[in-house]
């Protein structure tokens, strides 16, 4: 019998097999691939319909950025420039032509986070994040959508699903500690428990986030705890708004809020107000004139004003971005106004 199966035993033979299995796993190999590249077009030409609408371009311009030969790049600069003047439907539409016309990955995942962030502009957070999630399925670790899908997620007040995108970001090693320490203390805002237990909470989170002490004081006024059981307070530059309404003054062995305590005549040291604008306000106080203190919020990074005080730019998302800037004004006696 050995001798009917003696060519299994031929070195010959053994490697046609080999070559044959090779090029039985590369044909197979490359029919998936494209099978896989056509249902990812597919995938993607379903996904695009269903943010398509009548508010951005008509179908005739659609048609034609479609069948005009206009590379991916001149599409996305027509985008942007749609966005930076508003029309973000018009960004939209173009973003989604773009997004139809692409085959190749990167680029669908640079076109899916850049409509993602046209969304979040446009106030649209739901379908900014389905964009973030589409271009993380194409590539796990893209860093700058997990950052805006944490974004979103924590505008949506979807605060573990955020500190979830953030976790995924610390493996990676892109991402501030801040970030994780904000995100936890959001949580904890809303937490029911015990005051003390709180407040503790808040001051070991605040380690890695500082502005968080601004979050205890807020905390304490909320709940009218008296402040004077406060052991640690933030800079004054991050709460000076709110020390403006307080009736009698805390924290007197820091040197600048005693100066600014000093300026609202809390308390009578005879030390120096270094700011100019608490020096004017206390010689016109000390003048007679009707005189108050008007607080304004920007962002140091993004140089965009706000009516009240932010942890997180609206406009940038820049974290603990905010800067207080104290202005002095008339102080308008409600019994005076003319009705």
């Amino acid at each position: 019998m050995d001798f009917f199966f003696i060519e299994y035993r031929d070195p010959i033979f053994g490697l046609i097999v080999l070559f044959a299995a090779l090029l039985l796993v590369a044909i197979s190999s490359y029919a998936l691939g494209i099978w896989g590249a056509k249902d990812e077009n597919r995938s993607i030409e379903k996904f695009v319909k269903k943010f398509e609408n009548s508010s951005g371009l008509s179908q005739k311009h659609k048609k034609m950025l479609l069948d005009l030969d206009i590379d991916i790049n001149s599409l996305s600069v027509l985008a942007l420039t749609f966005a930076k003047s508003g029309d973000f439907d018009k960004a939209i539409s173009v973003y989604l032509v773009a997004l139809e016309k692409s085959k190749d990955k990167k680029e669908r995942e640079f076109l899916l986070t850049s409509l993602g962030k046209i969304y979040i502009k446009a106030g649209f957070l739901k379908r900014a994040s389905d964009m973030f999630l589409e271009a993380i399925k194409l590539r796990a670790r893209n860093d700058e959508a997990l950052r805006h899908l944490s974004v979103c997620y924590e505008k949506l007040r979807m605060y573990k699903n955020c500190l979830e995108a953030l976790d995924a970001l610390d493996e990676q090693g892109v991402i501030d500690k801040a970030e994780i320490a904000y995100t936890k203390a959001l949580i904890l805002r809303d937490e029911p428990m015990k005051f003390d237990e709180k407040i503790k909470e808040f001051l070991e989170l605040s380690d890695g986030f500082e502005p968080l002490k601004r979050m205890v004081l807020e905390q304490f006024i909320k709940n009218g705890e008296p402040l004077s059981s406060l052991s640690t307070f933030p800079k004054l530059d991050i709460c000076k708004d709110l020390m403006f309404r307080l009736k009698e003054p805390v924290n007197l062995q820091d040197s600048e809020f005693r100066q600014f305590f000093k300026s609202l005549n809390l308390i009578k040291d005879e030390i120096e107000i270094e700011d100019f604008n608490l020096s004017l306000f206390k010689a016109a106080k000390d003048n007679g004139i009707n005189a108050t203190l008007s607080f304004s919020y920007f962002c140091s990074q993004c140089k965009t004003s706000y009516p009240i005080f932010f942890y997180r730019c609206p406009n940038c998302a820049r974290l603990g971005s905010c800067k207080i800037l104290t202005q002095i004004s008339k102080d308008e006696i409600e019994n005076s106004m003319p009705f």
